[in-house]
């Protein structure tokens, strides 16, 4: 088991690099298999297909070689999962749905928590050649079909509320009664649909602001934006104002409604109901 006082867990941007590599490794199996679709409903009713299982071994090979003796914790192999005060969340292809459908927005993501929280994490979205990772700062990186990153990884951070409102993603496929009227209500703000944890990679790298869930995520779809958003200096919170916790094996690893946002008075205000303040 690995403990809180090893010593890999010192450099977090460094650790991330390794995530992000992993990612990666996963994330070229998922172009490969776009078309190996063969899909399954797991008891949640949720879609799997091939290109997960694919991924999940990918990711769970290249997380073996870089960060030997991390326990994972994956959604495709929960049900065997013990998760210790240190271990790695795992979404091989978060935005199934996304997937299945022919569109770009989906990703693996990847996250390191320590004591319920996650400090360094990665999204790597083929489809759209971006890459983001996180530990102490936050970084976003181009990359190709191969695999292959395209120039420097660039740091980021999150952006200034623009004058003219925030630009609100919402989810695509799973969108809610409550987060499309926190949209809505953002005044001259633009609400844009987005599948899967590259929402988080956006508001991180100073492409977005504001995203609030209300149904139901698990917590290997938030673990890695959540590291990621909070090195760029934004925010994730649950709607009752709390900081998220991960590796919650009571709640079956399921996350509370929650709100991701360039900065916490943004997320705060939206959690007040004064959404009409942020404009």
């Amino acid at each position: 088991m690995i403990g809180r006082d090893d010593p890999r867990l010192r450099d977090r941007d460094a650790i991330a690099r390794k995530l992000a590599e992993a990612a990666r490794a996963a994330a070229i199996v998922l172009l490969q298999k776009r078309a190996a679709y063969e899909v399954k409903l797991k008891m949640d009713g949720s879609p799997v297909c091939t290109a997960d299982l694919a991924a999940d071994d990918a990711a769970k090979a290249a997380l073996a070689r870089l960060a030997p003796g991390f326990p994972v914790v994956s959604e495709e192999t929960v049900e065997s999962a013990v998760p210790g005060p240190v271990f790695i969340l795992l979404d091989p292809l978060d935005g199934t749905r996304e997937f299945l459908a022919g569109g770009d927005s989906y990703c693996v993501a990847i996250a390191v928590v320590v004591d319920e929280r996650p400090v360094a994490g990665a999204i790597a979205a083929p489809a759209l050649g971006r890459l983001w990772f996180g530990g102490e700062h936050a970084y976003t990186q181009e990359f190709g079909p191969d695999g292959a990153v395209s120039g420097a990884a660039r740091q980021v951070e999150v952006r200034a509320l623009p004058p003219e409102g925030p630009r609100v993603l919402v989810s695509r496929f799973h969108g809610g009664g409550h987060s499309e009227g926190v949209a809505a209500s953002l005044c001259k703000g633009e609400a844009v649909p987005m599948s899967s944890a590259v929402k988080f990679g956006l508001i991180a790298s100073g492409e977005a602001d504001l995203h609030v869930r209300c149904g139901q995520t698990m917590e290997w779809d938030t673990a890695a934006g959540d590291a990621i958003l909070a090195a760029a200096g934004g925010v994730v919170l649950t709607l009752d104002g709390a900081v998220p916790r991960y590796g919650v094996a009571e709640r079956q690893f399921r996350n509370p409604p929650f709100v991701a946002a360039s900065s916490e008075a943004l997320a705060r205000r939206v959690i007040d109901g004064d959404a009409a303040a942020c404009c």
